[in-house]
């Protein structure tokens, strides 16, 4: 069969008449012959109400019950989408993550997908069904439901392009694709018609919030593009190449190094553990599979390491209660820094031009900026500044890097 993929995001679902338009939008597919796999995410903030309801009753949940307890929302939206299908004449069904066959692996709340058993969805498509599946959510070895960490939709509609060996994934959000910078802090930031799966990467990683980074992985690890839409307006789009190191008519983003995209991500804290824990502390989040960010450390002259790096705000709380016993027997001890926020600079061979560090540091001394970290890759350089002006630091870098000129035009600084 040729499937389609199809993802819709919480804000794509938010109201009643928007999942009505969506359904829309899938039966008339579905009436052309298409065989549709439709992957919904909770609606709106439906998440997050979820979270502070579990809060609101004291002590911190078992994660199994808060798995299973996420896991609702997207069975909510799953089931309103097949009843919106239905009530337009077309045969849907709406299933969870285990019944349309995803298997994961890990801890709760961070799942990763190890397996796709087509059947299931095969056989509800080859009944003319419209399959609809709960995204962010899948079936552990021990038979339990585990979800796959925040955005984890993206995720599971990847991971079914990869196990029903399709070739294009779909993204419906509410942006028209990927910009050059969040148009909400830079209107009129250019939109990527083409970008590559590694940029693409970083600029999630970095704070891009329009895919997420797992996904994105996925996407280029079995060679699946990524065609990302707005729900209510088609007409433009971007295309997160996954199949191939060419990028059609992209001549600024693979095949000529330089700056792609300026990206931010406030929800981060700074870990700073003082004392000879650094290590133990890395051994502890890297077990609890929390990904750390611009880690930084130096050596005192009595030879204590003092280390500090970046956790998202989700998991800091978790991660805090974990570090605090294992720092302590180790003799040291942790402070954290909620007042930075990242910007980043994502691009080729970023390290291969050393104007491009210096560049950026300038634009943002000239702001009166203060970069308190760098880090510095090939495909990214990380600042953490202030998080109160983190707006004006991207747009300090914006204006640097010149990324408002249209691609044919776009003359970019080397070293």
């Amino acid at each position: 069969m040729d499937i389609a993929i199809r993802k819709y995001g919480g804000s794509s679902l938010a109201t009643d008449q928007q999942v009505a338009s969506a359904a829309e939008a899938v039966a008339q597919a579905h009436g052309q012959g298409k065989s549709l796999v439709v992957v919904v995410s909770a609606r709106g903030q439906k998440t997050d109400e979820l979270v502070r309801s579990a809060a609101g009753l004291g002590r911190v949940p078992d994660p199994l019950e808060m798995d299973k307890l996420l896991a609702t929302g997207e069975a909510e939206s799953a089931a309103l989408f097949a009843i919106a299908l239905r009530n337009l004449g077309v045969p849907a069904e709406s299933l969870s993550g285990a019944q349309a066959g995803l298997r994961a692996v890990g801890r709760h709340g961070a799942g990763f997908v190890s397996e796709v058993d087509p059947e299931p969805l095969n056989s509800r498509l080859e009944m003319g069904r419209v399959a609809v599946v709960a995204g962010f959510q899948a079936q552990n070895p021990e038979g339990a439901t585990i979800t796959l960490g925040r955005g984890g939709s993206d995720i599971s509609a990847v991971a079914l392009a990869v196990g029903h060996r399709t070739r294009v994934c779909e993204i419906y959000t509410d942006v028209d694709g990927v910009h050059r910078a969040d148009p909400r802090v830079i209107p009129g930031a250019p939109l990527l018609p083409w970008v590559d799966a590694e940029t693409m990467s970083e600029m999630a990683f970095s704070g891009a919030g329009v895919m997420h980074a797992r996904a994105v992985e996925l996407a280029a690890a079995h060679g699946v593009d990524v065609v990302v839409r707005n729900a209510a307006d088609w007409t433009r789009q971007t295309t997160i190449v996954g199949r191939s190191t060419d990028v059609p008519g992209a001549g600024g983003i693979e095949g000529r190094a330089g700056v792609v995209a300026v990206t931010h991500d406030r929800a981060v804290t700074q870990v700073v553990v003082n004392g000879g824990a650094g290590f133990a502390a890395l051994d502890t989040v890297a077990r609890m599979q929390i990904a750390v960010d611009s880690v930084t450390w130096r050596s005192e002259p009595s030879d204590d390491l003092h280390m500090a790096f970046c956790l998202p705000e989700a998991a800091l709380e978790e991660a805090l209660a974990e570090l605090a016993g294992v720092v302590r027997a180790e003799g040291g001890s942790v402070e954290t820094r909620r007042s930075l926020a990242k910007v980043s600079l994502v691009g080729v061979g970023l390290l291969s031009r050393p104007g491009t560090t210096i560049g950026a540091l300038t634009a943002l001394k000239n702001r009166q900026i203060a970069a308190h970290c760098v880090s510095a890759t090939q495909a990214r350089t990380t600042f953490l500044v202030p998080r109160a002006r983190v707006e004006e630091a991207v747009a300090a870098l914006y204006e640097e890097f010149l990324l408002d000129l249209d691609e044919n035009d776009l003359e970019l600084m080397s070293a």
